[in-house]
């Protein structure tokens, strides 16, 4: 599957982490951290970088020093920097925060959009999950979602920052590209499978072939990202992000042997887009109401 590490993998990970075994280096880290502005940082020069890590032995210092250098620290002409991989380490640890264990369960303000039946929120193992706890008919959410994004937000405010971070991740990710470490995003889609014996929308998956991210959604989400589509949807009033209030049914093409037609219903008419099994778009039309 996509996302697997390998031995090359691991024996990366390990040195990164190895690397970082030292409270020196992680206070040279904090230290470049320290005012980062970007690609507008500006250097910290070696005696500055000394005194700031608070260490006066000059052979110490520059022994920790080395063995951060081309991984987390780069020497430039004014001093030193540190690295997208410093940085990305960084913002990773305030985001997640993995020191601390959180866990909660409650309930959300407003009902189901499908029954109006009551919409419960559980975060366990970074994900949150919102879902409704009296039908089935609205498949809710689960998506990874750092620790951090719960501070200072409200149940309707945590499922409203949930669904657009999922929104803008997949419309990202079905460019081709991960929205978390830029590999190369492939789309698993089979138009053949026997989804509709139980009335299911068909599932698609997009994982990436470098790093661990991976997600299943429904067909149309991914395709209202794309342009022709958004546009065709706009046009009968359902302007993209879809929620549940438009009725959308999917069903075999009949003019394209494994192809499907994902139709959505809306106040101004009806927006139809057939997809191949590379859910590559190759037909929209739109049928004014």
């Amino acid at each position: 599957m996509s996302g697997e590490p390998t031995d090359g993998d691991g024996e990366m990970l390990k040195e990164a982490v190895s690397l970082l075994a030292h409270d020196i280096r992680v206070d040279i880290l904090l230290a470049l951290l320290d005012g980062w502005a970007g690609v507008h940082t500006e250097p910290r020069g070696y005696a500055e970088l000394m005194r700031a890590v608070g260490i006066e032995d000059s052979g110490k210092f520059n022994y920790h020093l080395g063995r951060l250098r081309g991984v987390y620290v780069e020497k430039v002409e004014d001093g030193y920097v540190p690295t997208a991989a410093a940085t990305a380490l960084y913002r990773a640890v305030l985001a997640h925060r993995p020191t601390e264990r959180t866990t909660r369960t409650g309930t959300v303000a407003g009902g189901c959009p499908n029954c109006g039946g009551t919409v419960a929120e559980r975060y366990e193992r970074s994900f949150l999950t919102v879902e409704c706890t009296e039908c089935e008919a609205w498949p809710g959410v689960t998506y990874s979602f750092p620790v951090n994004g719960l501070r200072g937000r409200t149940g309707g405010e945590r499922l409203e920052a949930l669904t657009t971070r999922a929104s803008h991740h997949v419309g990202l990710a079905q460019t081709g590209q991960c929205p978390f470490c830029a590999g190369r995003v492939e789309v698993q889609f089979d138009p053949e499978v026997d989804w509709m014996r139980n009335g299911d929308v068909p599932p698609v998956e997009l994982a990436c072939d470098t790093c661990s991210w991976l997600v299943v959604v429904g067909v149309l989400t991914p395709l209202q990202h794309q342009p022709r589509v958004a546009a065709a949807l706009t046009t009968v009033g359902a302007e993209p992000p879809l929620d549940d209030g438009f009725e959308t049914t999917v069903d075999r093409d009949p003019e394209g042997p494994g192809r499907l037609v994902v139709e959505v219903q809306a106040e101004d008419g009806v927006t139809q887009v057939a997809v191949d099994d590379e859910l590559t778009v190759r037909d929209v039309r739109v049928r004014a109401e």
